[in-house]
Formats: C-alpha cells, structure tokens, sequence
C-alpha cells in the first residue's frame, strides 16, 4: 500500500520526473538495475519479469545520482504514470517533506529508537530517512504494491540502506514482528481508504479486534484506523508511534473506538491538527492530524496543537494539555483543539443543555417549492417565508428581522377538497407545472403523502445557523420567525433566555466557533451537522446572563 515516497535529507522534496521515466516498463526497468542482483520477493520478480525493457547505464546512474542527492525521481515518476485516481483505491498518497521531519523530531525526543517500522511505507520517505538519522536502528517496511516495493528496494539500494532494512511485500494487518531489545518505532502514513473499499472480511477483523480490547466498533471506519489497532497488537511495553491521518476519526461516530483506544490502551500522547488549507495529502481530498501515541502508557494528558501551515508541522511542540478524563467525556474531539479554557471550565456547557437543534425541512426540487414570486396567484397562506439560502443568515447581521426579505416556499395542504374554487385553481395549475418539472418525482416527492406536501412547521426556530461552507457557521436571532429548509438549521429552545442572554449567546457563537468543529474536507469545505452544533461549549445560563466570559 505505497503512500509515501521518500524525502531529502533536509530539503525540499523534489518531484522532477526524469526525461527517461515516462512509462511503467522504464520505471521497473531501471529500479530492477538499481538492486542490482539482490533478493526480490516473488511478487517483485514477476512485476520485473512483467515489465522488463533495456535502459542505459547512463539512465541507471543519473537515477542513482538524484535518489543519492535526496530526491525521488522514482516516486515521482510513479505519481506522474499513475494518476490520483488510479492510486486512491489503495490509498497511495504523499506528504510533504515538513510532517515527515516534524514527526522523526517528536519521535526522536521520546528517545533512541532500535526499530522503524513504516506501515504503509511507499517507496520509503519515513523509513528510508529514519535509518538515515538513526545508524544503529533496523527497518521493517510493509508495503502491499509489489512495484512500488521494488521501487522502494531500489532506493534503499542506492542509499546503501539495503542491509537494514527488511521488507515485506503484503497487508499491514497480517505483519508479524520479532522480540528486539529496545524500542520501535512506528511510524508513517497509513493509506487513506474509505470503507466502501474494505472487504466484509477485513471489517469483521476491526471488529473483533475492537471488541476483544473492550471498545465498541464501527464498520464504518477507514483503513488508516485498522493501522492504529494492528499498531497497538504489535507494540510492546516502551514501543512509541507517530502517524498521520485522516483526521476525521476526531469527531465522526466511527472514530469513537479510536478515541477510546486513545484513552485506554493506546496510549494516546498528542494530536496536532492540521488547518484544512494546507495541502497535506496532495491530490487526496481529506484533512489531516498526525497523532502520537506510546502503548500502554498511563499518561493522564494529551496534548493538543493546532498546525496552520506546512512550515508548522517542523515543530510538533508547544500545544495545551487536556485531560484524558474530559477527553473521554467529549464526543467531539476538535473542540479539545479549539479551547482549553472551555473545555476545563465547568462554567460551558454543551449547547444541547439549552436547545434542540434540528434540520431545515427538505423540498425535494428547491427549483419549483421555492419562489421569488407568485406567478400562479397561491393563496398568501400558502406561502411560508422562509430562509433558503445560506446568505439569508450570514448577511443578516446576526438577527432575522424582515420576512418580507426573505424567498417564499410552497406549503400546500396535504388535502385540496375544502380550498375555495378560485384558490383550488391556483393550486392546480401550479401543480400541473409542478408535474411537468417532475417535482412528483424522485425519493422525497415518493416517499411524501401527498407529493405535493411540504411541511413547513408551524414553530419557527429561535435562532438559525448555517449548514454548510468554507467559513464558520453563522448564527442569528430568529426574530422575524423565518422557517427553514435544509441549507440551515433551527435552535428550538430548551430554557427560555432573556433577549439580551439571546444577543451575547449569538455574538459568542460567531466569534468563537471555528470550522475544525464541523466536518472539515479538503479545500475548506465544513459541514455542520445537527449533532456537531449540539455539542458546541456554549458559556452557562449565568455567564450570559451577567455577560461575563
């Protein structure tokens, strides 16, 4: 499962492709030369036998020079033959050359490592450059690619590294290790595959693994989480850890095991949370942590840093401490990124405390269901203002005051028998235009009875907040008593609060919550749940109410 190349010793990571490395035949070719007669395993072999063509020596040396020189013209050719939609089924990606020497750092302050071992290692930008830094250390790479394992071999071979590091052709999750004296370390960057790729097979082993450590399982979870619990039946007392990820499994219900193996068994020691601007998977499209454990440890922190830029990711040091004993307590790991202050401070209090948050009504085709006009002269009662875009709250200043701002959204009865004769017209012949934009169509017109009805409640929601973007959520008062549909959602109280508690509780929320505690993709797109806003830490009904926080 290749996902990294290696690095330079301390530079910046070059992906030139050599003029002579167009096609995987050359590429092959000229790793099988570099390896020059040493043992491949069979799996290697047959890709050689595959793809073997004649290169020159000249070729052969220029290659050896660059890898020497602390490139990798053999990953990046690999990366340029095979697009990032090839690679994404195995999950084969790159990080820079700053979360690779940021992490050897951190590893390299917890003490003298005997053993690197690279679960995912690619043509070997963690494992190569660890036994770089550390002479006296052996390797262990698994890697499932055979051609990027002989890629791998080969760079190995040209550092002249070959005679310390083992490696092994096949799944991570089938590795076994000898008993050395000393430490190993794990580390790397296991690959990136979502669960619709994982066989029924490999889901029950999570499973039962989970559950033979007493934690609860989700199917549901990427590959790079079977890495952590593969990681954790490997490791023996002393071993250390340091991957990067995904970083989802911080607040997603599948990640709870992981969260709970950080707490318990694992031995969860940092996480550094990566901004979603900053490119750290390259082509894949996913945000990023790099988390660092030590099995078995006892520890009653972990350390929590947020990493703004590449540069950053140099120094893993310098984060807040929170306890593991509010770490357990939080479904929703980000907000332990966010503020130490609230998390600690028994003063906040889970914005479910005060509210129920619920979804904005679904219409099933935004295009007929929602109107700027009333071109088929609907009855007005027909007509529910209502907030149908995101813009409605982010430029309403924090308060809802005007419906007649506001689109309109059709809300017919689920019976037409009682309307009045010109009003069941009306109805008809929109109903009839409706039909010929297939509004009667699709899941949610076939799964409404009658098709037509839109339910748009008859309670408006106090406060509204903004679904889905790439910036915080904005919150506002919902004075006016604006419905919703589904690109918002509604706070229904829970507890009456004075207007001015109502004022201070939504200008604390636009100015303290941030995107990391929504589910953040690549390129800074953020999703805000129903169940993400509930667990927003929100000051108690007495700060509000003395506006003291």
């Amino acid at each position: 499962m290749m996902n990294d190349t290696m690095i330079p010793e301390l530079t910046a990571y070059s992906v030139t492709i050599h003029d002579e490395l167009r096609d995987l035949s050359a590429l092959v070719s000229v790793a099988k030369r570099l390896v020059n007669g040493a043992f491949l395993s069979a799996e290697e072999q047959s890709v050689a036998d595959q793809y073997a063509v004649v290169v020159s020596d000249e070729v052969v040396e220029a290659i050896r020079a660059a890898i020497v020189a602390g490139t990798d013209p053999l990953g990046a050719a690999y990366c340029a033959i095979r697009s990032p939609e090839q690679r994404r089924g195995t999950g084969q990606t790159f990080t820079p050359v700053e979360a690779v020497l940021g992490m050897f750092a951190w590893a390299d302050a917890q003490g003298h490592a005997a053993r690197i071992v690279d679960p995912g290692a690619g043509t070997g930008r963690y494992v190569l450059h660890g036994l770089r830094q550390n002479p006296q250390a052996i390797g262990v790479a698994s890697e499932m690619d055979p051609l990027v394992a002989l890629l791998l071999r080969a760079n190995a071979s040209a550092l002249g590294l070959a005679d310390r590091l083992d490696i092994r052709v096949g799944d991570y999750r089938t590795l076994q290790l000898d008993v050395i004296e000393g430490r190993t370390l794990f580390i790397g960057n296991p690959p990136y595959v979502r669960h619709h790729n994982i066989s029924q097979d490999w889901k029950s082993w999570y499973s039962d693994s989970l559950k033979l450590l007493g934690h609860a399982s989700s199917k549901l979870a990427g590959l790079h989480l079977h890495f952590f619990v593969k990681t954790l039946a490997l490791a023996r007392p002393g071993d250390i850890g340091c991957f990067i990820t995904a970083a989802e499994w911080l607040d997603v219900n599948y990640g709870q095991s992981m969260r709970d193996m950080m707490i318990n068994g694992l031995g969860g020691r940092a996480v550094f949370v990566v901004a979603p601007e900053v490119p750290v998977f390259g082509d894949a499209m996913v945000s990023a942590c790099i988390t660092c454990f030590e099995p078995g440890s006892e520890d009653t922190y972990i350390e929590f840093k947020a990493i703004d830029s590449v540069e950053q990711m140099l120094d893993l040091t310098g984060g807040h401490l929170a306890n593991k004993l509010v770490a357990k307590a939080e479904r929703s790991w980000s907000v332990l990124l966010r503020n130490k202050t609230v998390v600690q401070n028994e003063a906040f209090v889970s914005l479910s405390d005060l509210f129920r948050v619920s979804r904005g009504q679904v219409t099933g085709k935004n295009s007929v269901w929602v109107v700027d006009d009333n071109r088929f002269g609907l009855p007005e009662e027909f007509l529910v203002p209502a907030i149908t875009a995101a813009t409605d709250i982010i430029h309403a200043g924090g308060r809802i005051d005007n419906l007649a701002a506001l689109r309109r959204v059709v809300a017919l009865p689920a019976s037409l028998e009682d309307l009045d004769p010109d009003k069941y017209l009306a109805v008809r012949d929109f109903l009839q235009w409706a039909r010929s934009e297939n509004a009667d169509k699709g899941w949610i017109a076939e799964h409404r009875k009658p098709w037509w009805r839109v339910d748009m409640k008859d309670i408006a929601p106090q406060i509204v907040v903004t679904y889905m973007g790439r910036r915080p959520p904005v919150f506002a008062i919902n004075t006016a008593g604006a419905r919703i549909i589904n690109v918002a959602h509604g706070l229904y109280p829970k507890v009456q609060l004075p207007e001015t508690s109502l004022e201070r509780l939504v200008e604390w929320l636009n100015c303290n919550v941030s995107q990391d505690a929504g589910r953040v993709y690549a390129g800074g797109l953020t999703k805000f749940e129903p169940s993400e806003v509930s667990r927003l830490k929100i000051p108690n009904i007495k700060l509000l109410a003395e506006g003291t926080f």
